[in-house]
């Protein structure tokens, strides 16, 4: 599997760079770096692999759940080599005191522990978000962060959003966070599977999304809904974003990685006919 991805990966090398599609959108260069250790994520601590992970990670201070179905480890330590606890069950309320690299000190049924914040998600979530539900969150939790060419990860809660300068490919990034338009689809998606928003992962590329269908199918703009994803990818240049609402045949809201000087957005935008729509699997 690893090596067929990777066989992508190589023709997506080809197919660099997004232009502008309409003279109304300023779609960016895009980077189609990846490699085969970026397709193993950092995540360990969800006991199934099959989970969607929160939509956004808890807020210290304030009540968080477990969304993890098959329950969530409480560690004395804010690593998967640290200790055991015990297994939350899910639905578990726990009340935050703290964070660290995406991992949360929290305290349930009186036992004070750390557990993955992937799937600790803040109580107004806790009436069983849709997968869809959670990837909008997902997309609004990466709003106002940079644009990182080969870039993928963010961390809702900080402060430092990242600063992107020039015109990518020939860009400068400062920080550590950010994501070009592949790069935030693919972490809003959670492909190839669960990995934190804070793993800086960038599997696939617009030539993946627009001409293999690993986890993913085209549909028709008829059929478009929240959550799912136009992209093109055309005579070297590429652009993805995510649907929002609106008219498939013209304006539309959208989630996306919009380039250097924009960062990502929540904004209206065309969709011309060079796009196509594509759904995550799992997503009805």
């Amino acid at each position: 599997m690893l090596r067929s991805i990777a066989w992508h990966a190589v023709l997506g090398l080809v197919w660099l760079g997004c232009t502008n599609d309409t003279p109304s959108t300023d779609d960016p260069g895009e980077s189609d770096s990846m490699t085969e250790d970026a397709l193993v994520p950092e995540l360990q601590d969800a006991i199934d692999p099959d989970d969607d992970p929160a939509a956004a990670y808890a807020i210290v201070g304030e009540p968080a759940s477990v969304v993890a179905v098959a329950g969530l480890h409480l560690r004395s330590g804010p690593s998967t080599s640290d200790t055991i606890l015990e297994s939350m069950p899910y639905g578990a309320t726990v009340d935050v005191l703290d964070e660290t690299n995406g991992w949360y000190q929290v305290t349930h049924d009186g036992l004070t522990g750390w557990s993955y914040g992937g799937y600790l998600s803040p109580t107004s979530f806790a009436s069983g978000p849709t997968k869809r539900e959670r990837a909008i969150a997902r997309a609004k939790s990466g709003v106002g962060f940079s644009y990182h060419w080969g870039g993928g990860c963010w961390n809702p809660g900080s402060e430092h959003p990242g600063v992107c300068n020039g015109n990518c490919p020939e860009c400068t990034h400062a920080g550590q966070w950010g994501a070009d338009c592949s790069g935030y689809v693919t972490k809003i998606w959670q492909i190839p599977g669960a990995t934190a928003l804070t793993t800086c992962t960038h599997p696939y590329s617009t030539f993946s999304f627009r001409y293999s269908t690993t986890h993913w199918h085209p549909i028709a703009r008829s059929n478009v809904k929240q959550g799912d994803a136009f992209v093109y990818n055309s005579n070297g240049a590429g652009h993805i974003f995510i649907y929002d609402h609106g008219d498939p045949w013209g304006w539309v809201k959208a989630f996306e990685a919009k380039g250097c000087s924009y960062g990502i957005v929540h904004d209206s935008r065309t969709v011309t006919s060079s796009y196509i729509a594509i759904r995550r699997e799992g997503y009805n």
